[in-house]
Order: structure tokens, then sequence, then C-alpha cells
């Protein structure tokens, strides 16, 4: 069984068993957004879109939010536009691409105003770096194929529609701690539905 599939099952048990006596206040919602890289620095122009989640919550107390999320990642290698020696000469290594794929447990703190609800969260989460395949003359270059630990944080608002069906905005920064110690920065709109 693979390293994210635990975490799911464990996720998904969790969630089934709690105690009927807890409100039952349950989420659910998908997105889709831009990713960027930022471990060096936050380029507008980089962003790109290629960023996939879906996500359960549930409410612990009438402000806080346990959220589960599964989601995608597309973007470029870390060497991907560096400059690099291959056979002796200098050459521009292409877009190496990389897909990571996570799941994430946090919890969000939120702050009702009417229709309107805006919130922090925080948590960690589970990180499958998954190369795409390069040309031999590029082998060595590409990410490391694993999976990591790593945690993310950020704000989100939303605003209710009708009254179990709301618009999300959600800006989250990931860490991912994998051999090239990655810093995803996305940026999501997409829709929730509460029961």
């Amino acid at each position: 069984m693979s390293v994210l599939k635990k975490p799911a099952l464990l996720l998904f048990f969790l969630v089934i068993s709690v105690p009927p006596a807890l409100a039952q206040d349950w989420g659910v919602g998908a997105s889709i957004g831009l990713a960027n890289d930022v471990e060096h620095r936050v380029r507008l122009h980089k962003f790109d879109p290629r960023d996939v989640n879906a996500w359960i919550d549930f409410a612990l107390e009438e402000r806080v939010l346990l959220r589960g999320t599964l989601g995608s990642i597309k973007t470029t290698g870390s060497n991907a536009g560096l400059l690099a020696d291959i056979d002796g000469e200098e050459v521009v290594l292409p877009d190496l691409k990389v897909r990571i794929d996570y799941m994430t447990v946090g919890s969000s703190y939120q702050f009702w105003e009417g229709d309107f609800t805006s919130g922090i969260f925080g948590g960690i989460g589970g990180y499958k770096i998954d190369p795409d395949r390069v040309e031999p003359e590029f082998e060595g270059f590409e990410d490391s194929e694993e999976t990591v630990f790593g945690f993310h944080a950020g704000v989100d608002g939303d605003l209710r529609l009708i009254s179990h069906l709301s618009i999300v905005g959600r800006i989250t920064f990931h860490k991912i701690f994998s051999d090239t110690n990655r810093s995803m920065l996305t940026a999501n709109v997409g829709a929730a539905f509460r029961f």
C-alpha cells in the first residue's frame, strides 16, 4: 500500500468514526488553480494552471474545521532552465516537468461575516514527487522520484451563493521536504457544498 493511500485510509476511518454527538457540519469541495515554485522568489508571470484538488471538511467547533485534501500540482523540475555540462558542452536544460501528488490534513479557523467567510489554515501532509520521463542526455537532472513529508499554510475565503453552495478562493503555501526542498505557492478557485 503506497504512502499516500495509508493516510487517505486513516483519514477516511477517522472521519466516519466521529461520534454522532458532535454537530454534523460536513463540507466537500473541489478547486483548480495556478501554481508557482517560490523557492527563491515569487514571480507573478510564473503562475501556471497546474493545481487541482478536492477536499472534505468537518466542523469541530463553530469556527474550527478539520480538512483533508487530495491534490496534484504539475510544475517544472528544480533544474529546469539551468546551465549544465553534458559531454563537455554547456547546455541550458529544458523545462523538465514533475507532478507532485499530495494529501494534507489540517485545521482552519474561520471568520464568519454573513454570506462571506474568510479564514486561515495550516497542517501537515504527504507529497509524492513523480518526474516525467526525460531524454537520455538529460537523465540525472530530473527531480528524484520520492514520497516525503511537508506542511502547508494559507488563507481562504468563500462567498455563499445559496444556502449550501459557495464559491471558494484559496492561497496555499506548500513546503515540501524533498531532496530539492521545494516551496510551492498555489492560488485556487472552486466550489464547496456544506451539508
